[in-house]
């Protein structure tokens, strides 16, 4: 997935996530708000009963697959463009224990609220199942799993020559009669935020290069 789409895909999911929370808090507040648009199409992208339609059932039971994903979008956006260098920021987000620790964390607190519509203060749907709903959730979990191993960040789609990335700069030293056998490669990452080029020359390292 390119870096524009995993872009278009994490503020559509967002979007829809914020859109289906502001819609869950205004049915707690009045469970019958929905029937302002119950002849509408609209109703089928709310948190309203189902109609007994499958388009109803859909959208009272299914709809909520994405809430994970579209949390886990929101951490990909979050990284993608918050204040930390680029490429701290998107192997952050790579690491697999972040990814899982933080898909771990909506998974909880979805479950915790399925568990208060079966056991608390809120109230299920017609057309909502609450068992089926925490398989659901965890069905939610593996999809934002497999969906955000395959978001990409700028940096990954730009190399240099030999697949190097663009971002990293490289010298060459080479020692001996006539830049003998021995050749040294220094490899400078980029430059933190807000520094001047090669202003950190602790970032800086020799390697050396074997000859073809």
């Amino acid at each position: 997935m390119s870096s524009r789409t995993s872009v278009l895909v994490a503020v559509i999911l967002v979007l829809v996530g914020v859109a289906r929370l502001v819609t869950d808090t205004l049915h707690e507040v009045d469970p019958e708000y929905w029937r302002a648009v119950q002849d509408s199409w609209l109703r089928y992208l709310i948190r309203a009963p189902s109609d007994g339609s499958w388009v109803g059932d859909l959208n009272a039971q299914w709809f909520k697959i994405l809430s994970v994903p579209a949390g886990v979008s929101l951490i990909f956006l979050r990284n993608r463009f918050g204040p930390d260098v680029g490429a701290v920021a998107a192997e952050e987000f790579r690491d697999w224990a972040v990814r899982g620790v933080w898909i771990g964390v909506f998974l909880a607190g979805f479950t915790f609220l399925e568990f208060q519509k079966q056991f608390g203060d809120l109230a299920l749907v017609a057309g909502e199942d609450a068992r089926t709903n925490h398989v659901i959730h965890v069905l939610s979990a593996a999809i934002a799993w497999m969906l955000s191993a395959r978001f990409t960040f700028g940096a990954d789609e730009t190399t240099g020559d030999e697949g190097r990335p663009a971002s990293q700069e490289y010298e060459s030293l080479s020692l001996g009669p006539e830049g003998g056998p021995l050749r040294l490669q220094r490899t400078m990452p980029p430059s933190p935020a807000g520094s001047r080029p090669h202003q950190h020359p602790e970032l800086r390292s020799w390697s050396p290069v074997h000859p073809a």
